[in-house]
């Protein structure tokens, strides 16, 4: 269920990647179903500093903010951290509404033709560390 909505949001097929990333150790896993359609997920894993929330996939705003206070819960009185795609208006928002920091920008790059994304699904990025 989740490897067909990560790679509809993702662009790429990454299954064994997400079987083991979700179920790494010091993570917490949180899915969003509704009858019985996956809306969304979000995976919240121990960093250097705090946690870090990625992905976190989603088909709304209100979807995404629920995800989100699952990774704060799961992080209690822990640091964390949320890598967005400043594309996508309501993952700004979101940050802001629970005071998050600006803490730095980067760019994305590819080679040959950008794929076509749902960049409304992607509040959150897996991880700038893996590319």
């Amino acid at each position: 269920m989740i490897h067909g909505y990560d790679t509809a949001c993702f662009g790429f097929d990454r299954r064994k990647f997400i079987a083991d990333w979700v179920f790494q150790s010091q993570a917490g896993a949180f899915k969003y179903i509704d009858n019985p359609k996956l809306k969304g997920y979000a995976v919240i894993r121990k960093a250097r500093i705090g946690y870090k929330i990625g992905p976190l996939f989603a088909d709304n705003p209100d979807i995404a903010e629920e995800l989100f206070r699952c990774c704060l819960k799961f992080a209690s009185g822990q640091n964390v951290f949320l890598d967005i795609t400043l594309s996508n208006i309501h993952a700004v928002l979101l940050t802001r509404k629970y005071s998050g920091t600006f803490m730095f920008e980067c760019g994305r790059m590819y080679n040959g033709k950008a794929p076509i994304l749902p960049i409304h699904k992607i509040f959150g990025i897996t991880s700038f560390e893996l590319g």
